[in-house]
Parts: C-alpha cells; structure tokens; sequence
C-alpha cells in the first residue's frame, strides 16, 4: 500500500513541472530510479519481517500476472480470395443445320449418357431427296460402267468418258451431303448430365446457333478466383488452397491450383486462378461462391505473442517481460519489432528471445518495474 501512495506522490509532482521535454524527461527518469529504490526497500522489509515471524506467512504481494514462455513455434500466414464455381462441362446444345423440331426425347432434370439422343428434326425434305440422288446415282454409275468399257477399248472419245465419271463423283458426294445432314437432324448429348433446360417445343423452327437444351454435368467442377499481383509470387501451379464455400458449412477441402493466368488485368491489377476439383456428393452447384484461402508465409520456429498484449508509444511497440532477480519479480518493459499477424497472434522478430516469459494477462495493471507474481 505505501508502495502505491509514493508512486501517486510522484505521478502528481510530475504533473506540476515545468513544461520543458527535457527537463521533464529528467525528472521522469529520476522518479522511475526511485520507484525501484522503493521497490527494493520494500521487499528488503518483507524479507525482515519473514525472518522475524518465520511461522507467520505473509500476504502474497506484487501484481497477479500470467506469463507466457516464448518457445518455436509453427507460423503460417494466409490471405483469402472469393472465387466462383463453374461446372467443366456445361453446354448449350444447338443443332447444326436448320430444321422444324419433331420430336422432344428428354424432358427437364432427367440423367443421360453421353451420345444419347436428345431430340429431331423434321428429316422429310432430306430424305426424299437422298432417294433421288440415289436413283440418279445407280443411273450414273451403269453409264460410267458402259463408257469405262468403251474407253478401254479405245472406243468413243474421251469426253463423254469424262463426263459420265464425273457425274457419277458429283451424285456420290452429293449422297454424303445428304446423309450427313440426316444426321445433323437427330442431336445428340456430347458428354453425360443432367438436363438443365428446355428452350424449344415440337413443331418450333430451330436454326444453328439456337440455344434448344442445356446439359449440365456437375461432377468436375473448377473454381475461378482473382489474385492479387503482390500476392503472385505465393501462388504457383501445383500448390494446395483451401476451399470454404459460405453456403455449405462445414464443407471444406484442399485442392492443388491447377492454372495460374498469364495476363494481369490491368484495371484491377489481378490475375487469373483455377482451382479442379470433383464433386461426387453433387453438393457444390455452378455459380456458387468459394472462399479461396492461400497461404502466403510460414516459419517453424517462430516467436509468437497474443497480438493483445502489444502497445505502442512515442519509442514504438513493447511488451512486458518478466524479469526475475534476488528481490523478487518485477515486469520490464521490452521493445519489440513485429512481422506478420493471423487470428490475434503476432510474430516477434526482435527484443525477446526463446525462453523469455512474456505477461499475457495482467498487462494492463503492470508498469516498468512493478512488482508481480504469477498465477496460474
């Protein structure tokens, strides 16, 4: 109690001085020698006191405190990106030629293979001129056999040889045309999925370009995400992300990047990264949102404090210390330089070393050169 009385004493002559720093700069160093001229007083009493009654224990004194020993320690540090889900495979199909629509095979929400018919085209006009071509093929061909004869035996002229190959060419091709728009006529799916959408009915006109059904597979997806250029030297092909998505809590997962873009955008000053990953459960939908963690830092012996216990003044950022001698315990002001901060812990880089005890609580009530004593 007396202990406390003289520190006010001193903190209200302080008050009354003039008001030159330095002047006052000499009296707060003169006053801070005699607190700790008091402080060993003080427990020189105590010590008398003990002696005198060794069977009378006397009343814990100093500031409760509890210290942390600073020990290695893992870092790592990370920076968060939102990115945006997109399915591998996602398509809208249209057909390749135009064509009244005659018949729908799926309908919305139905699961199929790959190659399997989706829908047709009205295919009369097509084949009814497949059947012409045709008998003018067989035709073409009889007349190309006669005159192929006769060019062997060098009867007739060459011309008309000529002609009946090349008519009979022109019909073939003029085939394969045909049969090949046939095909075009009956879509099918490219890849398997699931039918999202149906944007035609029967008996509608559909022409190339026309989005008629979307097919969606959601099995693989991949996760587009902007980076940050100061970041790029974290981020390379190959190295693990964690993958958060706010709408599915407890969802989590890492996956390895799969592309980093060559490009930075040059309004937003980011680049391009992708992230596969499969989606067995079908939990994930295209469009949802992912927070993409990246860790940028990690050391394995670092010096870590709780961010809390930090202060700052004029000289800069400190913390108190333990420091034990023949008199007791006391708390030492130490200033610190400081690194990287995650979740409320922060790195020390300088002015505490391993083994050192750092107050974590109790800061607050402690100044340079107060007694303390340590609870648990």
């Amino acid at each position: 109690m007396k202990k406390y009385i003289v520190i006010i004493m001193i903190l209200g002559l302080v008050a009354c001085q003039p008001e030159s720093a330095t002047e006052k700069q000499a009296q707060l160093r003169e006053y801070k020698e005699k607190i700790r001229e008091y402080n060993d007083k003080i427990s020189a009493l105590e010590a008398e006191l003990d002696s005198i009654a060794p069977g009378e224990k006397s009343k814990p004194t100093g500031i409760a405190v509890e210290v942390k020993e600073i020990n290695p320690e893992s870092f790592t540090s990370y920076f968060e990106t939102t990115g945006k889900v997109e399915a591998i495979n996602d398509a809208f199909i249209s057909p390749e030629i135009n064509g009244q629509v005659s018949e729908i095979l799926v309908k919305r929400g139905e699961q199929v293979q790959k190659g399997a018919l989706l829908l047709k085209l009205k295919t009369d006009v097509t084949r009814n001129n497949i059947d012409e071509v045709q008998t003018n093929l067989e035709l073409a061909e009889k007349v190309f056999e006669k005159q192929q004869n006769l060019w062997e035996k060098e009867i007739g002229s060459e011309i008309d040889f000529l002609e009946a190959r090349n008519r009979k060419e022109s019909l073939e091709a003029r085939l394969e045309t045909l049969k090949s728009q046939l095909e075009m006529a009956y879509i099918h799916a490219p890849f398997a999925g699931t039918i999202e959408e149906i944007n035609v009915k029967a008996g509608e006109l559909a022409s190339p370009g026309m989005r008629l059904v979307r097919l969606v597979n959601i099995n693989e997806l991949r996760i587009n995400c902007d980076v940050s250029e100061s970041y790029l030297s974290s981020v390379g092909e190959g190295e693990n992300v964690f993958l958060r998505f706010p709408s599915l809590p407890g969802v989590e997962m890492e996956r390895p990047v799969s592309r980093v873009g060559s490009v930075i955008d040059p309004v937003t000053r980011t680049v391009k990264v992708e992230i596969l990953t499969e989606n067995r459960s079908n939990e994930i939908k295209p469009n949802m949102l992912c927070a993409v963690r990246i860790q940028n830092y990690s050391d394995q012996d670092a010096r870590l404090v709780p961010s809390i216990i930090l202060k700052e003044d004029f000289n800069g950022t400190f913390l108190f210390r333990l420091k034990d001698s023949d008199s007791g315990l006391f708390a030492e002001k130490v200033y610190v330089e400081t690194g990287k901060t995650v979740q409320d812990i922060t790195k020390v880089t300088e002015g505490i070393e391993l083994g050192d005890r750092v107050i974590v609580k109790g800061y607050n009530l402690v100044t340079d050169g107060a007694r303390v004593r340590i609870i648990k």
